[in-house]
């Protein structure tokens, strides 16, 4: 016989042999054709919203609490069970004060029930939602303008996002505009002896023309002195006032003893309390992304003069995140989002949630009341900012404004930004918005990227490491340029530019072989079916798998470009792989188009090449809209098809290369 017993108080929990989770003892001498783990919450404590593919039931064992599973919500005790079909997402949350929950989970793999499960969610994930996509990347900050790393992140993706649903028939909208009122475009302005709203009204100009010159299209714009923004603004935080979710707190403050000015931001240089970095900006750190409180700033100093800063106590208008834990736990766990970004929210939500500075010491900003001349910070603008995109989409398409445009349409969003801001968009955004308002569903799909590097290293305006947006893309390098930063694009790890790789890649992989076989293509048609598309004759092995081919190239770069598993470099990289078995395919048509009596098969040949490069001018499109207008016309074709279709027999056609 063995007995194993569990914790059964808050003291056991302190014992030094204690583990969470763990298999009961009687399992290393009999193990059963199952897998068990006793696992035992703290008071309070709440597992991490999962799924998995096995089936699981949960046994009771001590305790009580309640357990969400797929939006649905029950309480558990002591001798109740909970079974956990595959693929469900679930928690399960302590709901004692002073007593361990324990339970004995059991787990097992029951592969027809995966099937099963996964049906569903397969067809609801395929299924059409008619509702428009509202796509917001970061909004630049307008101290200076776009350069190529800014352009490979939130602003290409989110136009590639675009086209690709538009192409889909889905509405959609690039919702664009500069930041509110960051302190880096303060010290910018400082620095050249002009106004804040003069150089950030300049910047914003110049970014506008760097987004143009790379084929950026946008819905909306919100400059940095947009009438509705200020009212709008301090409408939310009226609102959140007075429900009580932005307080007032005296707090301790860096101050500059030299300067006699509270610092913050831009202003303050020091060190990331959570892995050292000195490339912290504001509340949050860049390499690292973790946030802290402004008076956890290691070895903060004055970015004016330089003097070691001290501590005094300021009040301020803040926003403690820490009571909204369980609906951003709840919200984040039913995002769309990648590994990256998902580990990152994790993270966040295994500490305590800290509070967002609602008010800083600043010249310029939105003046808060009862704040002693405090300006609204600007993390805490982004909700507003957002809103007031909306407002100018909806009043743009004839609606009153954004309350009626969001009550109307019910849209969808999707977030675009780099890993350094994290916080900022997965976690303060959705939490002033949701705070806010609930006209409109939070956003469903977070789609990060990293760093962008030049030659090996950061971008940096300071020491003239950089590529301006304006300056690379023109009408020749834009198409080109696109193409290579999406096949470079930082999905999960830092990535690097440098014109000896991007040049490479043009005469390799476009010219040499994407070239090549077009020219191949324009030429067998000329020579055989003088200049007309062919009608598709005798199938053989080799065409039927070269068909197969091409219609795995457009359903991988149509999926590759959706929300769900958004990959642009993906995309690039189905290209790639296309072309090989193209080229192979195109010897086959060689030495058919040889020999007369084969004209059958030869005409097969032709015809599905023809096929392939249809499906590209439609596929393609979203990353390089030009170039596909360009080999649509080469064919004769126009408009999106679900599936690879013929081109027309008897068109005239002209293919030729696109990047020679």
């Amino acid at each position: 016989m063995i007995v194993t017993g569990i914790p059964r108080s808050v003291a056991d929990l302190n014992a030094p042999d204690f583990m969470r989770s763990a298999p009961p003892g009687w399992t290393t001498d009999a193990p059963p054709p199952f897998a068990v783990t006793r696992v035992t919450l703290r008071p309070g404590e709440i597992t991490a919203a999962h799924s998995h593919h096995d089936t699981e039931v949960w046994i009771m064992l001590a305790g009580h609490g309640e357990v969400r599973s797929d939006g649905r919500v029950a309480a558990v005790t002591a001798g109740d069970t909970v079974t956990l079909p595959p693929l469900e997402r679930h928690t399960l949350r302590n709901l004692a004060d002073d007593e361990p929950l324990t339970f004995l989970s059991v787990y097992w793999e029951d592969m027809p029930r995966l099937a099963a499960a996964h049906a569903p969610r397969r067809a609801a994930s395929v299924a059409r939602d008619e509702r428009p996509v509202l796509l917001l990347p970061s909004f630049p900050t307008p101290n200076g303008e776009l350069h190529l790393g800014h352009m490979a992140g939130p602003y290409l993706g989110a136009d590639f996002a675009r086209r690709a649903l538009l192409a889909a028939g889905t509405p959609a909208h690039l919702l664009l505009g500069t930041v509110g009122h960051q302190s880096q475009v303060a010290a910018a302005a400082r620095a050249a002896g002009v106004s804040f709203h003069t150089l950030a009204e300049r910047n914003t100009d110049g970014i506008m023309a760097g987004l143009r010159a790379a084929g950026i299209e946008w819905d909306v714009f919100v400059r940095p002195r947009d009438e509705v923004y200020p009212a709008l603004a301090r409408q939310v935080f009226e609102r959140l006032r007075d429900t009580g979710v932005v307080v007032r707190r005296t707090v301790p403050t860096n101050f500059c003893p030299a300067c006699e000015v509270f610092l913050f931001e831009a202003f303050v240089a020091g060190a990331c309390p959570h892995c050292g970095s000195r490339d912290t900006a504001g509340i949050e750190c860049e390499k690292c992304a973790l946030p802290f409180a402004d008076a956890d700033l290691v070895d903060a100093s004055c970015g004016t003069c330089g003097t070691a800063a001290e501590h005094r106590p300021l009040e301020r208008w803040l926003m403690p995140l820490e009571p909204l834990r369980d609906r951003l736990t709840a919200y984040l766990a039913s995002v769309r989002t990648g590994p990256r970004i998902a580990a990152y929210v994790s993270r966040i939500l295994a500490g305590p949630l800290p509070d967002l500075p609602v008010s800083v010491v600043a010249a310029d900003g939105i003046e808060l009341p009862d704040s002693g001349g405090q300006r609204m910070y600007s993390a805490f603008e982004l909700a507003a900012r957002f809103l007031t995109a909306v407002d100018r989409l909806a009043r743009d398409s004839g609606a009153d404004g954004w309350q009626s445009y969001l009550d109307e349409h019910r849209p969808r969003t999707a977030l675009f930004f780099g890993f350094d801001n994290a916080y900022l968009r997965a976690v303060v955004f959705p939490a002033v918005l949701g705070a806010f308002t609930d006209r409109i569903d939070l956003p469903e799909t977070l789609i990060g990227n990293e760093f962008y590097l030049l030659n090996g290293a950061k971008f940096s305006t300071g020491r003239g490491h950089v590529i301006w947006g304006r300056d690379a893309f023109d009408d020749k390098t834009q198409d080109r340029l696109r193409l290579f930063l999406a096949a470079t694009r930082p999905e999960h790890r830092r990535r690097n530019f440098s014109t000896v790789d991007h040049d490479a890649f043009v005469q390799r992989e476009l010219v040499g072989r994407l070239d090549d076989w077009l020219a191949g293509v324009g030429k067998r048609v000329a020579g055989r079916f003088a200049g007309r598309a062919p009608t598709a004759g005798t199938f053989f092995p080799a065409a039927e798998e070269f068909a197969g081919r091409i219609a795995t190239l457009h359903t991988e770069i149509t999926a590759a470009l959706a929300l769900d598993r958004f990959s642009p470099a993906g995309a690039v990289a189905a290209l790639l792989a296309f072309l090989k078995p193209a080229r192979r395919f195109a010897e086959d048509a060689e030495d058919l188009l040889t020999a007369p009596a084969l004209d059958g098969p030869a005409r097969t040949c032709v015809a599905l090449e023809l096929m392939a490069v249809r499906s590209l001018a439609q596929v393609l499109r979203p990353l390089v809209p030009a170039t596909a207008d360009r080999l649509a016309e080469q064919i004769g074709t126009v408009g999106p098809t679900a599936e690879p279709r013929w081109v027309t027999p008897g068109t005239p056609v002209r293919v030729s290369p696109l990047f020679s």
